[in-house]
C-alpha cells in the first residue's frame, strides 16, 4: 500500500443545513450520469480511548456539478461492541510500546485488525459490500496526532502502520490523521469534528452552538452568516464528557457496565453537591483537560480515581456516586459554556439554538441540568434534527473529512515541500487547511479519474452548500410550519 501525506488548501464556504431536501434518491447511482455527477460513499469509523466500541457511519454524497450543493445522506450507522479480550490485549500492547519498540508492531497489527473486522461486521450487518465504498475515514483516540516536524522519520510513522492493515484487508482507500487550520491560525483546531459541525450548522440568521459530549466535552459557538461584527466561530474542549462517568461505572459495576449514556443509573442516585462544588473549585478544565488515559487505566493517578476516592471517603452508595460524578460533568459544562461565551463574544450575546451530539447527548441528567441552568430562550435540539445521528456524529465527520481530502487530493497534486518539513502553506484569510494522510486502496486510480472527470480537470474546493437528507427544519419549512 502506498501512503502519501497531504496538506490540502481548501477555501472555506460555510453554509446552513436548513435548506432544500434532496429530490433524488442518492442511493441509486443508475439515475445519474457517472461522468457529470459526483456520487461517492464514504465510511467513517472511529474508536475512543477506552476501546469500548467502534462507531461506523456510511454516508452517501451526491453532487450535480462542482459548484452545485453537495447532498449528504447517512445510509447506515451503528456501534460495534469490542470484546473485552481484544480490548485488553490492544491496551497492553499500547502500554508496552512506550518502553518496548518491538511491541509497536503488535499494537499496529491488533488495532488494524480490530478496525478491519469491525468494518466487515458493520457491512455484513447492513448488507453492504466493501466494493461499494470509495473511502474510509478512520480515527483512533488511542493514537496521538502526528507531530508534523517528525514526518519522514521512521519512528514517527510506526504508530500509524495500523492504518495499512485496514487498507490492505478492505482494499479501500483509507484516510486518517486529520488536522484543520483555519484562516491565518498557527495552531490546528482543537477538534476537526468542530470544523465539520460548523459547516453543517452555520445558519443565515441564528447564533448556534454545538455541544459534543463524547469522552471529552467540546463546545462550538457558530455565529450566523449575517453577522457583520467579524466574530469568528470558535471551538474548545472544555473538560470531561463521558470520561469520568464511564470510569466510575466500570468501578461501581465491576466492569459489567462501562457507560451510562442515557443516565438511567445516575437517575437512581442522590447528588452530593458538596463533593461536586469542592472538586470543581480545584479543577479548571479550560486550562488542564483530564487525561484520556482515564478511559483505560483503572486505579491510576488521575482525576477519575481522585473523584471516585472522594465519593468512597464520604461512604456514598454506587448510585449516588454515579449521580454525583454525572453532576460534576454537567455543572462543569455549564460553567465553561458561560465562560467561553462571555470571553469570545460581546456582553449579552445569547445562543438561539444549542445542538447536542455524542455518546452522552441523551443522558437525561446532563441534558436536564443544561436546560435548567441555561437561558429559557435557548432551543435545545439533538443533532438528529438536521439529519445527522448524534451518536454517530464523529464517524460522520470523519467520513466527510475523508471525502473532502480525497476530492482535493485528486484534483490538486500535493506540494513538494510537505514531505520535507511539513510547514503550512501560506493562504489568505478565507482559506482553510486540512492536513491528512491517504493510504491508497486498490480502486484509488479509478476513483481519482472519476473525480477529475467530474471537476473538468479543475481543483475542487469545499462545497458552497450542503443539503442533508432528513433535516427536520427543512421539512417544516416546506410544509410552512415554521
Amino acid at each position: 500500500m502506498a501512503s502519501i501525506i497531504t496538506y490540502l488548501k481548501l477555501r472555506r464556504r460555510d453554509s446552513a443545513m436548513d435548506i432544500s431536501c434532496t429530490d433524488v434518491d442518492p442511493s441509486k447511482p443508475s439515475q445519474r450520469d457517472s461522468d457529470s455527477v459526483l456520487e461517492m460513499k464514504s465510511l467513517g469509523v472511529c474508536i475512543g480511548s477506552g476501546l469500548n466500541r467502534l462507531t461506523c457511519a456510511l454516508v452517501q454524497y451526491t453532487q450535480d456539478a462542482p459548484h452545485a450543493p453537495l447532498r449528504l445522506q447517512v445510509l447506515q450507522s451503528s456501534n460495534i461492541p469490542i470484546l473485552s479480550t481484544a480490548r485488553l490485549s490492544i491496551l497492553k500492547a499500547l502500554c508496552d510500546a512506550h518502553s518496548q519498540p518491538s511491541a509497536i508492531a503488535l499494537f499496529n497489527a491488533q488495532l488494524g485488525k480490530l478496525f478491519a473486522d469491525g468494518i466487515r461486521t458493520f457491512c455484513d450487518r447492513h448488507d453492504i459490500t466493501l466494493e461499494s465504498i470509495e473511502f474510509i475515514g478512520a480515527h483512533s483516540a488511542t493514537v496521538p496526532a502526528r507531530r508534523r516536524s517528525d514526518e519522514g522519520h521512521g519512528s514517527a510513522l510506526q504508530l500509524f502502520n495500523w492504518i495499512a492493515t485496514i487498507a490492505e484487508e478492505t482494499k479501500i482507500t483509507t484516510i486518517f490523521d486529520y488536522a484543520v487550520i483555519e484562516k491565518l491560525a498557527i495552531q490546528p483546531l482543537a477538534s476537526p469534528i468542530a470544523f465539520v459541525n460548523k459547516l453543517f450548522l452555520r445558519h443565515p440568521s441564528k447564533f448556534r452552538a454545538c455541544l459534543n459530549i463524547s469522552e471529552l466535552a467540546n463546545i462550538n459557538f457558530i455565529p450566523p452568516l449575517n453577522d457583520s461584527s467579524g466574530h469568528i466561530t470558535m471551538s474548545r474542549d472544555c473538560g470531561p464528557g463521558s470520561l469520568l462517568i464511564d470510569y466510575a461505572m466500570a468501578y461501581c459495576t465491576s466492569n459489567d457496565h462501562c457507560e451510562d449514556d442515557n443516565g438511567a443509573y445516575a437517575t437512581k442516585g442522590k447528588i452530593n453537591q458538596d463533593i461536586v462544588d469542592r472538586f470543581l473549585r480545584s479543577h479548571d478544565y479550560l486550562r488542564d483537560l483530564p487525561p484520556l488515559i482515564i478511559a483505560r487505566e483503572m486505579f491510576g493517578d488521575h482525576d477519575g480515581q481522585r473523584l471516585l476516592d472522594e465519593c468512597i471517603l464520604m461512604d456514598i452508595c454506587a448510585e449516588d456516586t454515579i449521580a454525583t460524578i454525572t453532576r460534576v460533568t454537567a455543572q462543569n459544562i455549564v460553567i465553561q459554556y458561560r465562560r467561553l461565551l462571555a470571553h469570545y463574544f460581546p456582553s449579552g450575546q445569547q445562543v438561539d439554538e444549542l445542538f447536542l451530539c455524542g455518546a452522552s447527548a441523551r443522558n437525561a441528567n446532563i441534558v436536564d441540568h443544561l436546560k435548567a441552568q441555561l437561558p429559557e430562550s435557548i432551543i435545545t435540539k439533538l443533532l438528529d434534527d438536521i439529519g445527522i445521528p448524534g451518536e454517530a456524529n464523529e464517524a460522520i465527520c470523519y467520513a466527510h473529512l475523508a471525502l473532502e481530502t480525497a476530492l482535493a487530493q485528486a484534483t490538486q497534486p500535493p506540494p513538494s515541500f510537505t514531505s520535507i518539513n511539513g510547514s503550512i502553506p501560506s493562504s489568505s484569510a478565507s482559506d482553510a487547511h486540512i492536513r491528512a494522510t491517504i493510504m491508497r486502496g486498490h480502486g484509488w486510480e479509478d476513483i481519482s479519474a472519476r473525480i477529475v472527470r467530474f471537476s473538468g480537470g479543475k481543483q475542487l474546493q469545499l462545497t458552497k452548500e450542503i443539503q442533508c437528507n432528513g433535516n427536520l427544519d427543512t421539512a417544516m419549512q416546506e410544509l410552512k410550519l415554521s
